[in-house]
């Protein structure tokens, strides 16, 4: 609690002295109420509940109606906190539930050179952004980016896509979850690949320097076949591992692999990454990225490989 709550020891002992018993005085004291007013327009329900604790014990006599003018001032900030938020202990940083709570974000965005070799064979730039909000059991997961390269005015490599995904919670390391997720690449093949599916994830290892976690489920993929006028449209198997490992302070290593089934191809991709902070929020890092498809489209490659090398802020 901040020292403006006490800016008169003196004065609150005095008021404190003449407030009188409850049954002579139905409202709460005028320095009470004034403490909780500035405690309310510090727009902090931490403060309330500090302030309201403090009140509570020098009026004792005043303790319900507090409590209860406390209870509107949080419930006035956060109207998603329980009823008695501000009778309760502080276990640690406010947190507001519910699917579409609003609370923070937390991610990175990078801007990359990029080295692609396979289907295309060009250089490159690239933006991206990883970010994920947790909003009680929920966590809601997004993913973007953009490659596009030119030479001499024309377009020699366009790859752009985004996914989302949203996991249930049942405990610290079992979730479930829906995905989808849309991919444009040029020279692939394809028009561009629209996939949806849901499933259950695990952690097999959930920890500060080290985690590891499998999901998987069923989905469907839909993909026009460039140039023609096929569309694969199958029923699909996704399963994905991540492991993310914190190998010192500033340095951490990435391994993603995710694999999708359908019965006319399927498709392997594998992101290796090692990230070093240079500055506070600011790192560097450098990935490589391994496809591969079973059954290409006619007289498309089975691999292709792409290289970055990325200015990463963190959020």
């Amino acid at each position: 609690m901040t020292s403006k709550y006490f800016l008169s020891a003196a004065a609150f002992a005095f008021a404190a002295n003449s407030a009188g018993s409850a049954e002579e005085r139905q409202e709460i004291p005028d320095i009470a109420r004034a403490m909780l007013k500035v405690a309310h327009d510090s727009g902090d329900p931490a403060e309330i509940r500090a302030v309201a604790k403090a009140v509570k014990a020098v009026f004792p006599d005043y303790e319900a109606a507090i409590a209860a003018d406390a209870n509107a001032k949080v419930a006035a900030l956060e109207p998603a906190q329980e009823e008695n938020f501000a009778d309760a202990p502080r276990t640690g940083p406010k947190q507001k539930h519910g699917l579409f709570a609003l609370s923070p974000w937390d991610g990175k965005v990078s801007a990359s050179g990029v080295l692609s070799s396979g289907n295309s064979e060009n250089a490159a730039v690239g933006v991206a952004i990883d970010a994920a909000r947790t909003a009680g059991a929920w966590k809601h997961n997004f993913k973007g980016y953009l490659d596009l390269g030119e030479s001499n005015g024309v377009t020699n490599q366009k790859r752009w896509g985004a996914s989302y995904k949203l996991d249930y919670n049942f405990g610290e390391r079992t979730y479930a979850y829906g995905r989808v997720s849309y991919d444009e690449d040029q020279f692939s093949g394809f028009d561009y690949r629209l996939f949806g599916g849901a499933g259950l994830g695990h952690y097999l290892f959930k920890g500060e320097p080290f985690s590891w976690k499998v999901e998987g489920g069923p989905g469907y993929r839909f993909s026009p076949v460039s140039g023609t006028t096929m569309e694969e449209n199958e029923f699909a198997v996704y399963a994905a591992t991540e492991i993310d490992w914190l190998i010192r302070q500033g340095v951490k290593f990435d391994q993603d692999v995710n694999i999708t089934w359908t019965s006319p191809t399927t498709s392997i991709q594998s992101v290796t990454a090692l990230t070093t902070q240079i500055w506070g929020d600011i790192s560097t890092g450098l990935s490589f990225e391994y496809r591969y498809e079973t059954d290409p489209p006619m007289g498309r490659k089975n691999t292709d490989t792409i290289a970055k090398a990325s200015l990463i802020y963190g959020f």
